[in-house]
């Protein structure tokens, strides 16, 4: 069995609850490339319910938490053994967690340690600045609508209360969703989380209505919004979930990468 990886001198440090108008110096931690990188910029912003701790070392931020009320979580910055222990304590009763990390040596390890179990997710964009989503049709008996206050008071997604809470009024400010309804009823949603020049876009399907072609219908909508305003289509998706991948790459969407993610109920 090899040896586990040295402990770097960040291990002995605490995390820290960071104030709102602090949240935007943990912007550095996170690289450009970072996936899920929307509802970074969405929690600092305001845009998205969240909480962030952070280490610091002669007052600047060296390592952070943040934590939305979905179960994406992300970290950056110096990771150690403490780092996990310290998230895992502070994730307590947060539900499932899927905690982003960087691919840093030893991480999948001291996340093991810490009681999480190592998982994959895929990550899609396009690179194409005049980039614009394909803009199929609308099958008969359904109606395209964006997503205002009614309708997300009315939303059966699980999806959507998660990332968004239930304040249709904060939603309709900060994000963008489109439906397909059916007989006065939503069939199928998808959203955009909107943060640092891009719309990192998710879907929902109500069982009874799968299996139609729904879902591309709505996450099209909501892309072509996002180019509308400038805004660079993303998506990420477990490594296993053949139809996600798939409606990724039809909507035109490239894999750039895989990235780990520590996975825990807390």
């Amino acid at each position: 069995m090899s040896a586990a990886p040295p402990v770097p001198t960040t291990d002995r440090a605490q995390l820290v609850e960071v104030a709102a108008a602090d949240l935007p110096r943990l912007v550095s931690l996170f690289d450009t490339d970072y996936p899920n990188l929307a509802f970074v910029h969405a929690v600092i912003d305001g845009a998205i319910p969240g909480r962030a701790w952070a280490h610091f070392q002669n007052g600047a931020p060296v390592a952070c938490l943040v934590a939305t009320t979905a179960p994406f979580c992300l970290a950056a910055g110096a990771m150690s053994p403490a780092f996990f222990a310290e998230a895992k304590a502070l994730l307590a009763g947060h539900g499932d967690v899927q905690l982003v990390h960087p691919p840093d040596h030893g991480a999948d390890v001291w996340a093991k340690q810490a009681g999480f179990s190592a998982g994959r997710r895929l990550h899609f964009t396009h690179t194409d600045f005049g980039f614009v989503a394909p803009s199929p049709a609308v099958p008969d008996g359904y109606a395209l609508a964006r997503i205002d206050t009614d309708t997300f008071s009315g939303l059966d997604s699980p999806m959507a209360r998660s990332i968004f809470g239930t304040d249709g009024a904060q939603y309709t400010e900060h994000a963008v969703g489109f439906a397909l309804v059916k007989d006065g009823r939503v069939a199928a949603d998808a959203h955009g989380v909107i943060g640092g020049g891009l719309i990192e876009i998710g879907i929902h399907t109500h069982p009874d209505h799968r299996r139609k072609g729904l879902a591309f219908v709505v996450l099209a909508a909501v892309s072509r919004w996002g180019s509308g305003q400038g805004l660079r289509s993303v998506m990420t998706c477990h490594t296993d979930k053949r139809p996600s991948i798939a409606l990724a790459r039809k909507l035109g969407l490239t894999e750039e990468f895989s990235y780990p993610i520590a996975k825990a109920t807390c």
